[in-house]
């Protein structure tokens, strides 16, 4: 990928949407672009954080584990995602794990230059705080509502979710990983997950192809949503 059609790209991100053409074209080149098979971890939760990620392609994993060795993914990241880049600002350590679903080319970012040129850009500084910020209230947001909503209204979330993502093609949403994944990632069991997923398709509000669902009512859809 040519210079120019990176920068465009990672201007589409919050955290660089803000950041003059200068500046961004002067921290491209610390960066490196990366290919990485299934399975393979790009850092281990607890590890010395010192960079973070731009997915290009494939999809990754966060995957939490607890003192019992149960692991818990907490979000899956697909092509056009930042991941990561909230540990540059708090420095310290990855509090989760980032694991490759299928093979995976990302840029690695690394924090160094990243936070460099924002302490010699106060201004530019407080800008991308407000927007992590802001991230980080949907996500507790989200939290809250995954914790009151019945299975239903969460795998509604869920797809309504996908689709909004970069390579949604419109009333389509693919499925990027394991049922098992993707039911612990909205906390519910992969049986449940089939069953709604069954009773969406048997209502007519979905059709199912394999890993690919195309939404057929999506104004019913975003009511069981609300559910």
């Amino acid at each position: 990928m040519e210079l120019s059609d990176l920068a465009a790209r990672l201007r589409q991100q919050p955290i660089f949407s803000a950041w003059p053409p200068a500046l961004l074209n002067a921290l491209l080149p610390s960066t490196h672009m990366e290919n990485w098979e299934d399975g393979a971890l790009l850092f281990v939760e607890q590890s010395p954080a010192a960079d973070f990620f731009w997915l290009e392609s494939g999809v990754v994993e966060l995957v939490s584990s607890s003192a019992e060795g149960k692991e818990k993914v907490v979000e899956i990241m697909q092509a056009g995602d930042l991941f990561a880049e909230g540990v540059a600002f708090m420095g310290g350590r990855y509090p989760v794990s980032a694991r490759c679903s299928g093979a995976v080319r990302v840029l690695r970012i690394p924090f160094a230059p990243v936070v460099a040129t924002l302490d010699a850009n106060p201004q530019l500084m407080r800008r991308i705080l407000a927007q992590l910020s802001m991230r980080l209230h949907f996500l507790v947001k989200e939290l809250r509502q995954f914790s009151v909503q019945s299975a239903d209204a969460r795998v509604a979330n869920y797809l309504l979710e996908l689709g909004q993502t970069a390579e949604a093609r419109p009333g389509w949403v693919t499925l990027p990983a394991k049922k098992a994944t993707i039911a612990g990632r909205i906390g519910i069991t992969p049986e449940t997950l089939s069953r709604v997923l069954r009773r969406l398709r048997e209502a007519g509000i979905i059709a199912i192809e394999g890993r690919h669902l195309r939404i057929l009512d999506m104004d019913i859809l975003k009511q069981r949503a609300c559910g």
